[in-house]
């Protein structure tokens, strides 16, 4: 109850004792009434206001039993779920164990591949004879393209200085030339070709033969294996490949960090490494495949002396990107096979492939 003391007296009010008794009973009567219609109200609004009460957590305790059922919904959904997805993983696992092992058998039912080298009868070309060899179902020619004119007898232009080199690249014309300008080069590594040439549509290879695509040199590549490079580069005329590097300062390797606080290491000028010696490596191939790969290097876009001879021999593939055209790598410091691609005005090696 909202109502003091003082509240009570308020609605009352005063008797006066001037009034007679009865008076005084009459006014009491009205004001008592008065009181009791104002409790009567106020009571009654407590009772709407606590039936609402009552109605909103009976909402409340609907919506969380609702929720709570939800809930128990969801984690049976999930459980279901994930014993999905662990039956999909053990299935996962035990197919994935199957394919291994069917890739086992498979792999065992394969023929082991062994490196075909049979020595071909050497072809006559209007440019001169060529060695060729079978390696695998392929047929190549043992010595890099030597040849100055198309299929079809019209000359291919010979660039003699870095400035027709240049011009031939920039008018997209075929070209030849040899390394350095140097016809000694020519005599051992053949002529090096910008791709102009080997694109023209008068035919560049000898008759019979062609320029390998890139898949071609991918399927020699493949049956050679991981050591390809090694198997192709020939056993002589290739540059060992030097390589050192830093080993462990021997003078101050044992100091502890107090003392090297203390002491300067005049070896190493207190770098902790010392210069490791130069170690030469034999940059040969051992020519399992008969390829014969020779270093003869390449040449730029716009100089006919060129780089890496003795180093790396590049060869053209028939094959073209948006920009440039595809080429293999042998170098001497790999015993693999770089499958790349170059500018078309660069000067390469060709090596033919029988049709």
């Amino acid at each position: 109850m909202r109502y003091s003391i003082f509240t009570l007296l308020m609605v009352l009010g005063w008797v006066s004792l001037g009034q007679s008794k009865k008076e005084q009973i009459r006014v009491l009567t009205n004001r008592v009434d008065s009181l009791n219609l104002v409790i009567n109200a106020e009571r009654s609004d407590n009772s709407q206001r606590v039936e609402q009460l009552n109605s909103r957590v009976s909402e409340l305790e609907e919506n969380v039993t609702r929720l709570e059922i939800k809930l128990q919904e969801k984690d049976s959904e999930n459980e279901s779920n994930k014993k999905q997805i662990e039956e999909l993983r053990n299935l996962i696992n035990v197919k994935s164990d199957s394919l291994m092992v069917l890739k086992v058998e498979v792999e065992k039912l394969k023929p082991t591949p062994k490196p075909v080298v049979q020595n071909n009868p050497v072809v006559a070309t209007p440019s001169g004879p060529y060695k060729t060899v079978t390696i695998g179902t392929q047929v190549w020619m043992k010595e890099n393209l030597n040849v100055s004119s198309f299929r079809n007898g019209d000359p291919i232009p010979e660039a003699k200085t870095d400035e027709e080199w240049k011009a031939a690249g920039d008018a997209k014309q075929p070209a030849w030339c040899y390394y350095d300008n140097d016809p000694n080069n020519g005599a051992k590594y053949g002529k090096l070709y910008n791709w102009y040439a080997v694109n023209d549509s008068r035919g560049l290879a000898p008759v019979g033969y062609h320029v390998p695509t890139d898949e071609e040199w991918s399927v020699l590549i493949g049956f050679l294996g991981d050591d390809a490079g090694k198997k192709m580069k020939s056993t002589s005329g290739w540059k060992p490949h030097e390589y050192g590097g830093l080993k462990t300062c021997p003078k101050c390797s044992s100091w502890n960090s107090e003392y090297r606080k203390k002491t300067a290491c005049h070896t190493c000028r207190d770098t902790r490494y010392v210069p490791a010696p130069i170690v030469s490596q034999n940059g040969n191939g051992n020519n399992k495949s008969g390829f014969s790969g020779l270093p003869g290097g390449e040449c730029w876009s716009y100089s006919s002396r060129g780089l890496s001879i003795g180093t790396t021999g590049s060869y053209w593939s028939s094959s073209r990107l948006e920009y440039s055209a595809n080429c293999i790598i042998l170098r001497n410091n790999d015993d693999g096979v770089t499958r790349s691609h170059t500018y078309e005005n660069y000067g390469l090696s060709i090596r033919c492939i029988k049709d």
